[in-house]
């Protein structure tokens, strides 16, 4: 008789598949979070992209001379294209997408101190951003100094 060692060293088939099957359960685990991680990060670029368009806005109204307000309505009729050609506009493009501008004024005649916003010539502006998928909004407000 031919006696023959079980001497082999090594791994069989099924330890094999076994641990290529661990693996790729792992990797898939792996990947659902990556998925995640890109689509929390494309939320909070499109938040930020907001916010400062709106604080950008709000800055360019700020640095831009502003016509003489006689009465409160003159406040809202001046960021209304029909009334004033030199309104700021309602949509602005930026990477591609277009995001929608809403403005909203006011001006108190009650007063703060010694003076009103009518005497300061001063109004309070607040502006909104909405991005294209009409969820991310952010708005930020204040003080236009009038001419």
């Amino acid at each position: 008789m031919n006696k023959t060692t079980a001497t082999q060293n090594g791994f069989t088939l099924v330890e094999t598949l076994a641990s290529i099957v661990l693996l790729v359960i792992i990797l898939l685990s792996f990947t659902q979070l990556f998925v995640q991680t890109n689509k929390a990060a494309n939320i909070n670029n499109e938040k930020l992209v907001v916010i400062n368009l709106a604080d950008g806005i709000l800055e360019g109204l700020k640095a831009k001379p502003m016509k003489e307000i006689k009465t409160a309505s003159d406040v809202q009729d001046y960021f209304k294209i029909a009334t004033n050609p030199a309104a700021p506009p309602d949509t602005i493009t930026f990477n591609e997408k277009a995001y929608t501008v809403s403005y909203v004024a006011s001006q108190g005649t009650e007063k703060y101190g010694r003076n009103s916003e009518v005497e300061l010539k001063i109004m309070k502006v607040v502006v909104t951003v909405t991005a294209p998928d009409g969820k991310t909004k952010s708005s930020t407000e204040g003080y236009v100094s009038i001419e």
